[in-house]
């Protein structure tokens, strides 16, 4: 008992019959009409789109014993022989069987020769990428200049691997993958000629599976009819095709949207013992994520959305129970998914972890709700005088009870600090008694309470090293030094240029160093003073040290000895030694520390301000968050 399975029982026999290609089918029959038939065509397209058929389409109408005409008889025998692939004059050769020169060139051969009853000898060459670069060099010369009576028709999925000088010699045509609806309505024409019932769920399963190629359809509803006998339901069709069944897949998509991980988990358990791939389902949800997107954009229009009746009107209930930025991250998480589900070694706990993950993802702050809170907070700081920029209360603020004029932080490197409140008294410490309500309360309770703003100390200068046993001359009164040029490690402010004066001897050397040879006066930093008079000036370097290496130069020492003149008032016997166990700190070092003490005042005198305070309290959980950066320039 033979079977013709529905994809060649209902291949389209005319032009009119060919669905979803009317661009081409109306080109072609415009073209056979006013006698512009062309001697070479390439049709490309992907799978089950009518390439095929289109050449045979072509073939009856050139050949049919009433035309050429784009409407062949079907009834002659050119017709009914063509239709069932025996005609002698209409040579179908695969591509990949036949990819040799010497298959093109037996070919070649027998071009030369009169049909034997057609108009026209047709060769149609199906996957003809699959040829070799030979096979398509020797076509060359043919395709161009064939006989007046041979026509070429190639069919390709991939059209990029033909050689353009093949495809310059062609009219090429661009079949388009079917469109959904015009599926699902050519599946329920032929479900009506076998006499098949089916739902619309059903229709639509085998629609959406097919992706846009008509055989494909058919193939799957082959398989359908011999499952499910004379009737078809969108359960049975979807268990039959090993896939999720819509209501799964929105009963899913609703427990998402609803926070619900538990549930979740248990639709993931389900299809996993019914066998249904991972990947698929993960695929079915971002559709479905899609689907609701579109349908929250463009409203009731449901041209954009390929879904049964049923279906859609269950889209649209969870498309409008949820703001558009809501369904956009939950397609953008489901995206991501579908990808680590696609790569994952065990894709079932990745789908269920990720399912989870985007369960319990928080809800979205609506950007006008956050703008309103910070400008609340600006009407209180305003009102209360917290929020002055000016390192105090402008004229007429008024100051809260226990809050003081913010201190200005102090120390070497200029620059403002942030306003913090007084600890005398007053709303900071009936706030550290209390019992911590909210993030900000927890950190103004955990943060001390000092009596005063702390700064940091000024680095007191180290004392003048004395080790010879003649008492030290006073030194003469140093000249003020000049204001240098702009300079990375030269300090250029009248405010450092008077602090010269006052300074250590062996710091007031290092910076007359820095004014002229910026450089040595870097290397100079790292030296530890072990002796500094008038008569004797003796650095430490650690051995080995490079510092050192560059101090001992013979440049180096007499410009040392030059800036040591002019700051003591004599030219003192210099040398290097190892340091030893000293304490003494170097330059380096003493900066260092001093600008640790100004950036942790600052810190803390920061946290402590209203302004911050206040803004911990609108965003609650920023106790783990807050990020300070101190500017010491």
């Amino acid at each position: 008992m033979s079977y013709t399975v529905l994809a060649r029982k209902y291949r389209p026999q005319t032009f009119a019959d060919l669905v979803g290609q009317e661009h081409v089918s109306r080109t072609i029959g415009n073209a056979i009409e006013g006698g512009r038939v062309a001697h070479a065509f390439l049709f490309t397209g992907a799978r089950g789109v009518g390439k095929t058929t289109t050449a045979r389409l072509l073939a009856k109408a050139l050949n049919c014993q009433q035309g050429p005409t784009a409407t062949p008889c079907n009834e002659c025998d050119a017709c009914r022989e063509i239709a069932a692939g025996v005609d002698l004059d209409v040579l179908e050769i695969d591509g990949a069987s036949n990819n040799g020169v010497d298959d093109v060139r037996r070919l070649q051969e027998t071009l030369p020769f009169r049909p034997a009853r057609d108009r026209f000898k047709i060769v149609i060459v199906d996957e003809v990428h699959m040829l070799s670069t030979g096979a398509f060099n020797a076509f060359l010369k043919t395709l161009e200049e064939p006989p007046a009576h041979v026509k070429f028709i190639f069919a390709t999925t991939e059209a990029h691997k033909v050689p353009i000088t093949i495809r310059s010699r062609c009219q090429r045509y661009d079949f388009r993958l079917i469109p959904h609806n015009v599926v699902a309505a050519r599946v329920r024409e032929i479900l009506a000629l076998e006499q098949i019932e089916a739902d619309d769920n059903a229709v639509a399963l085998v629609a959406r599976e097919a992706a846009g190629s008509m055989r494909d359809a058919l193939t799957v509803l082959d398989q359908l009819l011999a499952l499910g006998g004379t009737k078809l339901e969108g359960e049975s069709v979807a268990r039959g095709l090993g896939i999720a069944s819509r209501d799964h897949v929105f009963d899913t998509i609703a427990a998402l949207l609803a926070g619900d991980a538990a549930e979740c988990l248990r639709k993931v358990s389900v299809i996993a013992e019914q066998g249904v791939d991972i990947l698929h389902f993960a695929k079915q949800l971002l559709g479905c994520a899609r689907d609701l997107v579109v349908l929250r954009v463009v409203g009731e229009a449901d041209s954009h959305v390929e879904l049964a009746p049923d279906e859609l009107a269950r889209a649209k209930q969870l498309a409008q129970s949820r703001e558009r930025p809501e369904l956009e991250r939950l397609f953008a998480g489901l995206s991501k998914l579908v990808e680590e589900v696609a790569e994952a070694g065990l894709p079932h706990m990745s789908l269920e972890m990720g399912l989870v993950r985007l369960a319990d993802r928080p809800a979205l702050v609506a950007l006008q709700d956050l703008v309103g809170q910070l400008k609340a907070l600006e009407e209180r700081l305003a009102g209360s005088g917290a929020g002055s920029r000016g390192g105090g209360p402008g004229p007429g603020s008024r100051v809260p009870p226990g809050r003081g004029p913010a201190p200005e932080a102090g120390g070497a490197g200029g620059g403002r600090a942030l306003a913090q409140p007084t600890a005398a008294g007053g709303s900071s410490q009936e706030r550290a008694s209390r019992a911590p309500e909210s993030n900000a309360e927890a950190v103004r309770a955990a943060l001390p309470q000092p009596t005063e703003p702390a700064l940091p100390a000024p680095a007191a200068a180290p004392p003048l090293l004395q080790t010879s046993a003649e008492p030290a001359k006073p030194l003469p009164a140093t000249p003020p030094a000049p204001v240098p040029h702009a300079h990375n490690d030269v300090v250029t402010s009248p405010r450092a240029a008077a602090e010269l004066d006052t300074a250590d001897p062996w710091a007031r050397i290092v910076t007359q160093i820095k004014l002229s040879q910026p450089a040595l006066g870097a290397v100079l930093d790292h030296g530890t003073p072990l002796e500094v008079t008038r008569t004797a000036l003796r650095l430490g370097f650690p051995e080995g040290s490079f510092f050192g290496r560059q101090a001992q130069s013979a440049a180096a020492r007499d410009a040392i000895l030059r800036a040591a003149e002019q700051v003591l008032g004599a030219r003192p016997e210099f040398s290097i030694s190892v340091p030893g166990d000293t304490k003494i700190s170097t330059l380096a070092e003493t900066e260092e520390l001093a600008r640790n003490n100004r950036r942790a005042a600052r810190r803390e005198a920061a946290l402590r301000h209203p302004s911050v305070i206040d803004a911990m309290e609108v965003f609650e959980e920023s106790e783990s968050s807050v990020d300070i950066h101190v500017d010491l320039e």
